[in-house]
C-alpha cells in the first residue's frame, strides 16, 4: 500500500538544507546547494528551477539546454547540474499538454513566478492556476483514465484497474500510452517511491521500503536512481 504521511520534510545536514512535499499530482525537492543529478527518466513533468547560476539538462547523445529554470517533457532521459540551490518541481503527465520540445529553458520571469506558486506549504490549486496560465489549459483526459489514476496507488493490477474503469486492459493500455505517454507501470513506480521519500526522515530505508511496497531496500534505492538519478541518501544530504 501507499504511505500516506506525512506529506512534508525538511532537514538540515552537512552544511545544506533541503526539503520534499507532494500534494495531488505535484511532488517538490528543494536543495540550497549545487546539485548534480545522474542521468535517468522520470514519467513525470520535470520543472527545475534554479536560485542563482544556470541549470543545465542534458540529454545522453542528444542536446544540452541551460537557463534559471528548464522543463523536462516525462519519459526524456537526462542529467541535471544546477551551480546554486534550485527547486525542482514534478507535475504528473496528463496536467500539462505535449510542447514541440522535449527540453526547454524558462524566461526568468517565469521562473520567478513558479518559484513563488511552489513556495512555503505546497498548495496545489495555486499551482494549478499558475501552471495553467504559463503552460496553457490542461489536456482533455478520458475520465476512465482518470478514475485508474485516483487508483493507482492501491494494490489493484492493472486487469483490476481495467474492470474499475470498465474497459479492457488492452483498451487501458491504448489511453495510458495516449494520453500518459507509455504504460502505466512507470508512472506506478513513480507515484510509490514519490510516497516512500517522504517517509525518509523518520524511519528506516529498510523499513520504509516494506511499507511502501518495494521488494526491499536494494529495490527501493534502484528505484529511486532510475526515477531521480540520486540515492535516499543523497536527498538527505548524506556524506
Amino acid at each position: 500500500m501507499m504511505v500516506a504521511e506525512p506529506n512534508t520534510w525538511r532537514i538540515e545536514r552537512n552544511g545544506t538544507t533541503s526539503t520534499a512535499a507532494s500534494c495531488a499530482e505535484f511532488g517538490r525537492y528543494t536543495q540550497d546547494s549545487a546539485q548534480s543529478v545522474a542521468t535517468h527518466r522520470n514519467p513525470a513533468w520535470q520543472v527545475v528551477l534554479s536560485w542563482g547560476g544556470p541549470v543545465t539538462v542534458t540529454q545522453p547523445g542528444g542536446p544540452s539546454v541551460a537557463g534559471s529554470g528548464v522543463v523536462i517533457a516525462p519519459r526524456i532521459p537526462r542529467a541535471v547540474a544546477c551551480p546554486s540551490g534550485a527547486t525542482s518541481l514534478w507535475i504528473d503527465p496528463h496536467r500539462i499538454a505535449a510542447p514541440i520540445s522535449s527540453l526547454y529553458a524558462l524566461e526568468p520571469a517565469t521562473v520567478s513566478r513558479l518559484l513563488s506558486a511552489a513556495g512555503g506549504d505546497l498548495d496545489a490549486s495555486r499551482l494549478r492556476r499558475v501552471i495553467c496560465d504559463i503552460f496553457g489549459e490542461v489536456p482533455s483526459v478520458d475520465a476512465r483514465l482518470l478514475r485508474v489514476l485516483a487508483l493507482l496507488g492501491t494494490d489493484l493490477d492493472t486487469d483490476a484497474l481495467a474492470d474499475e474503469a470498465g474497459v479492457s486492459s488492452r483498451r487501458l493500455r491504448q489511453l495510458s500510452a495516449q494520453q500518459l505517454g507509455g504504460p502505466l507501470g512507470m508512472l506506478r513506480r513513480w507515484y510509490r517511491l514519490r510516497e516512500a521519500l517522504l517517509q525518509l526522515p523518520h524511519h528506516a530505508t529498510a523499513a520504509i521500503a516494506a511499507r511502501a511496497g518495494f521488494a526491499d531496500q536494494a529495490h527501493l534505492i534502484r528505484t529511486c536512481l532510475a526515477l531521480s538519478g540520486r540515492t535516499p541518501g543523497s536527498l538527505l544530504n548524506q556524506s
